[in-house]
């Protein structure tokens, strides 16, 4: 019953039906309206509980990493759809850390751009809403997996040969701690502009494998940023707290950390701290730093797990892999269970602590009444919408308004959102739902792969 296979629920009690044949635990509930209830993060309230999490169009101009007008197109869109909290996708805050060719970048030179980003997607809100939407920026360093002008340009933090091997990068030498004590300059730098910029949260990535998550797990690393516990989460809690000191009280730092980089001790983190080939989950970590930040000033801790270029199941639950790649080794709903599940650990062990969920996309139209579920049984406070907004970025206006969501518009768990960041040619967004703009781009990342002999 576990073996793979496509969604083909139709009602909740097909859903019941295979969590009770699986032994699997999903809350389900019919009162939708808890969902529109209003959450306080710090010194701001959210107008509801969904939470638009950061998905990259890959997208922005090239040269100057400004958004561009698919990137405006794409947050007012999600403005209009009614979420309470928009997470804009990760920006690098030095060229060498940029992932893509494309990856947005934030400076003096382009600030004017994030100013207008701002004003246009709050003001969509308001006029489409009648709410005050709060915009979080994630600030990024893509580390070993930096990609700059579409080079590929590694700065990894530790000898990893579980990571080394399938990337090609066992002579690569770790960035050195003078490097990362500059950085930490170049992310507050980065953070004071997107407080100028008007953003209300400034988020330090540290999910899936980038530079500040690798650190987490930087057990081998010498020096001020490895080893130790302390060490490991220096880079972020330092970082984070002269944030604090430098924006006004209105900006709030936060971070979308992950609480499982799966590989085997002493390279992972969320991991069993006893050496050996496989890995077994151990939140202890996480779950010491998520209070350590939120006791400093962080009023929220946005989550993920795994690494989702090799275990996009783990994050993603899914139908269709990216081109050349296997199907997933699960049935995807056994996905969906683990990731609320780990949520759930997460946000039980410090309830006070606002913790969004993510990894439901693949539930479609059976999404509102599970996350109704999550909330009133206190697995989560927030309601993360990923490739779901992609496809569908009115959905929370079809929740709270109409009480369900149209299965015609939902998000397929297709992959092909995916496959254009991965061909790195295309913009990114829903292939399926917005095929006039994004059926296009998709051609061009998979003509482009064809030419490489990747395809």
């Amino acid at each position: 019953m576990t073996d793979f296979r496509r969604f083909d629920l139709k009602t909740l009690d097909d859903l019941r039906g295979d969590l009770e044949a699986l032994g699997l635990e999903l809350p389900i509930s019919g009162n939708l309206a808890v969902l529109g209830e209003k959450v306080g993060v710090g010194n701001h309230e959210l107008p509801n509980r969904f939470v638009i999490q950061p998905m990259e169009g890959v997208d922005g101009e090239p040269d100057t990493g400004a958004p561009s007008r698919l990137t405006y197109r794409r947050y007012r869109r999600f403005a209009e759809g009614g979420s309470g909290l928009i997470w804009a996708e990760a920006v690098a805050v030095a060229p060498e850390g940029c992932s893509n060719a494309k990856q947005m970048r934030i400076n003096e030179d382009n600030l004017d751009h994030y100013k207008q980003l701002v004003s246009e997607t709050k003001a969509a809100a308001r006029e489409s809403c009648g709410h005050e939407v709060k915009f979080v920026i994630q600030l990024t360093h893509s580390g070993r997996f930096s990609r700059p002008g579409g080079a590929v340009k590694p700065l990894k933090v530790q000898h990893n040969p579980f990571l080394d091997g399938k990337l090609g990068m066992a002579d690569l030498e770790p960035v050195s701690d003078d490097y990362l004590d500059g950085l930490q300059d170049q992310f507050v730098r980065a953070a004071t502009l997107a407080a100028e910029a008007g953003f209300d949260g400034v988020d330090m990535k540290a999910v899936h494998g980038y530079l500040i998550a690798e650190l987490l797990g930087a057990h081998t690393r010498e020096g001020k940023y490895g080893g130790s516990y302390e060490n490991r989460t220096r880079f972020l809690r330092e970082t984070a707290l002269r944030m604090m000191d430098e924006l006004p009280k209105s900006t709030f730092v936060t971070s979308r950390t992950t609480v499982l980089e799966p590989c085997p001790y002493p390279y992972g983190w969320g991991v069993v701290p006893e050496a050996g080939e496989e890995w077994k989950v151990d939140l202890s970590e996480p779950k010491r730093l998520m209070k350590e930040c939120f006791e400093m000033g962080m009023p929220m801790f946005n989550v993920s797990v795994g690494f989702p270029r090799f275990q996009p199941y783990l994050n993603r639950p899914h139908d269709n892999s990216l081109m050349g790649e296997n199907k997933p080794p699960e049935y995807p709903l056994v996905g969906v269970e683990r990731f609320q599940q780990t949520v759930r650990e997460m946000q039980q062990s410090l309830p006070e602590c606002p913790v969004p969920t993510a990894g439901l996309a693949w539930l479609r139209h059976l999404l509102p009444e599970v996350a109704a579920g999550l909330v009133e049984a206190g697995w989560c406070s927030l309601i993360g919408l990923g490739r779901g907004a992609f496809a569908y970025p009115e959905l929370v206006k079809d929740i709270l308004g109409e009480g369900k969501m149209d299965p015609a518009k939902c998000c397929t768990t297709c992959s092909m959102c995916s496959q254009i960041m991965k061909d790195g040619v295309g913009c990114g967004g829903c292939v399926v739902r917005d095929k006039e703009i994004y059926g296009p781009e998709l051609k061009k990342g998979r003509a482009a792969a064809k030419a490489k002999g990747l395809a």
